[in-house]
């Protein structure tokens, strides 16, 4: 698992169904811990959130529906909890993505 890749993974609670996420964990963690810090996906869109970063569906990152990235839900998850890699995000998504972690974190100035 890389940073930008999109997997199936397992949550607890409300997210507990399998879903996409996008990993946001930097890749110079490698495999040594034993979570991995990821953002949800949904199809259930809210248009005009710029905290949730819209991804059209395509091959490269396996959704097969168009989808936001919950930047605002974030969660680490053990390992073991994510499934399989899908697909991956394009330069284009990461960026954005990117612009809304900083937003969420309250790092953007």
């Amino acid at each position: 698992m890389r940073r930008g890749d999109t997997v199936i993974m397992v949550a607890p609670g409300e997210l507990g169904r399998p879903r996409p996420a996008i990993i946001v964990q930097a890749d110079e963690l490698g495999d040594a811990t034993t979570s991995v810090i990821l953002c949800p996906i949904t199809s259930d869109l809210t248009e005009g959130l710029s905290i949730r970063p819209i991804i059209d569906a395509d091959d490269s990152n396996g959704l097969r529906v168009r989808s936001q990235v919950m930047t605002d839900k974030m969660l680490a998850l053990p390992r073991n909890r994510v499934r399989r890699v899908i697909g991956t995000i394009d330069e284009s998504t990461g960026n954005r993505l990117d612009a809304a972690l900083l937003v969420v974190l309250g790092l953007a100035r």
